[in-house]
């Protein structure tokens, strides 16, 4: 079978299109507006090709979404039919960070995983996909230092399901030559698709691969590589794969 798949740090759907922004545009943390709407229906405008898309930091119902699911307001408008959604940390009423696996298959045995660290507040759901041929797919967002994120993957290779077909997808915030992506795919025999060419941030002026994609041998990847879009501080990464 062909699979479409895309991961995408949505950023709540605040749309930041400088690194000035991230100061001058502060009151989009906090509070809701018709740019964030529009931001949000252009970002499930973009998600309704694929088949299955990893989302990370999307809000689940805090005050600068308007108290409203950002993933259920995505599935609503692009065409996926279920969805699935982990809590990774809130902000009093102001915000309820997570992730998020949308698909245009069933999703069974599901599970809620909060990642180990220093910090808090970093996750990853897992979900099987109901395809005909039926695989795994891991939505992930890791934290910033090494340290933290070798624990990180760690704790990943010790979750995910043994000898079944398997994508993990996320914002790792570390690159594809880094040790973690490495120690990561070595544990789990899984193969990187995605570069040190494929810089998705920040979106305005690429320098960093933080995001990724990997399989494992069950797939073949006909294509993979950095989407265009600036509707978040991250560009997305898509494949077309095989099963």
């Amino acid at each position: 079978m062909s699979l479409k798949i895309v991961t995408y740090n949505i950023q709540a759907a605040i749309g930041t299109k400088a690194y000035r922004q991230y100061v001058t545009r502060v009151r989009q943390q906090v509070f809701q507006s018709k740019a964030k709407t529009k931001t949000l229906m252009d970002i499930a405008a973009f998600l309704t090709d694929y088949d299955v898309a990893c989302l990370q930091e999307v809000d689940l119902g805090g005050r600068r979404s308007g108290f409203k699911n950002q993933v259920e307001t995505l599935l609503g408008h692009s065409g996926f039919t279920h969805m699935s959604s982990q809590e990774n940390r809130v902000i009093g009423n102001i915000s309820r960070h997570g992730n998020a696996i949308l698909s245009k298959y069933p999703l069974s045995d599901i599970s809620d995983l909060k990642l180990p660290g220093k910090r808090t507040g970093r996750g990853a759901i897992i979900a099987r996909v109901e395809a005909p041929k039926p695989f795994y797919v891991l939505s992930v967002h890791l934290s910033l230092g090494e340290a933290d994120q070798l624990m990180q993957v760690e704790y990943l290779a010790e979750q995910a399901p043994p000898d079944m077909p398997l994508i993990i997808a996320g914002d790792f915030n570390c690159g594809a030559a880094s040790r973690v992506l490495k120690k990561l795919a070595e544990s789990l025999n899984m193969t990187a698709l995605t570069t040190p060419a494929d810089k998705s941030y920040p979106s305005w002026n690429p320098r960093k691969d933080f995001d990724h994609l990997l399989v494992s041998s069950h797939f073949t990847a006909k294509d993979c590589g950095v989407i265009d879009l600036r509707y978040s501080d991250h560009k997305p990464i898509a494949a077309d794969l095989a099963h």
